[in-house]
């Protein structure tokens, strides 16, 4: 896996060592951490990456900052089969500068070059305004509403999706309907927040 430019982001691999520096209260080799970071949600992601085998070119990418190196948030995607369900988050204090749309639109860009890959998709929770306008400013399209579990209750939640490409093979079946382990819907983006991220 390698880093995928993302204007003033570059997008970096989180590997097992760098998931758990930080699960130790530790700055990964080479990086720094923006204010706020790691995150509730980054914790959780850097535990499933220390546990988990090296594996897929999904992720999950550290969304590092070109001009000092801090870590703002992360971002990733899940594959099944030909579909690629994509998360992401930013700390707090780094909400409203653009940085998701940035990362967003580049994983995007990585994954419709992958020829496996023919659908991505994202849900957030319906109320989520500001993780919404993420998707549709990176191209994301609006694709249908359902209703899922977030933390042991049910939400109402919107599935966005990346329409296919001119040359594509047409309409996609529906989204799946089993949840992902990531990306959290409540942590798709920054949390409701008025702003553009």
């Amino acid at each position: 896996m390698s880093e995928i430019p993302a204007g003033r982001l570059v997008l970096r691999p989180i590997g097992r060592e760098a998931a758990r520096a930080v699960l130790e209260g530790r700055h990964p080799e080479g990086l720094t951490l923006a204010p706020g970071y790691p995150s509730r949600f980054s914790l959780e992601v850097m535990e499933m990456v220390a546990r988990s085998r090296p594996g897929a070119g999904g992720g999950p990418w550290f969304m590092v900052r070109r001009d000092d190196g801090a870590v703002v948030g992360e971002i990733g995607a899940t594959v099944d089969g030909s579909t690629a369900q994509v998360g992401y988050t930013v700390v707090e204090p780094s909400w409203g500068q653009g940085y998701a749309t940035e990362a967003l639109r580049a994983l995007l860009g990585r994954l419709q070059a992958d020829p496996g890959i023919d659908r991505v998709v994202a849900e957030t929770l319906e109320g989520h305004v500001t993780s919404r306008r993420v998707m549709e400013k990176a191209g994301m399209r609006l694709h249908r509403r359902r209703v899922g579990e977030v933390d042991g209750e049910q939400a109402e939640l919107v599935v966005y999706e990346l329409p296919a490409a001119p040359s594509g093979p047409g309409p996609h079946p529906p989204a799946p309907e089993k949840p992902s382990p990531h990306p959290h819907p409540r942590e798709c983006g920054a949390p409701e927040r008025e702003g553009s991220p």
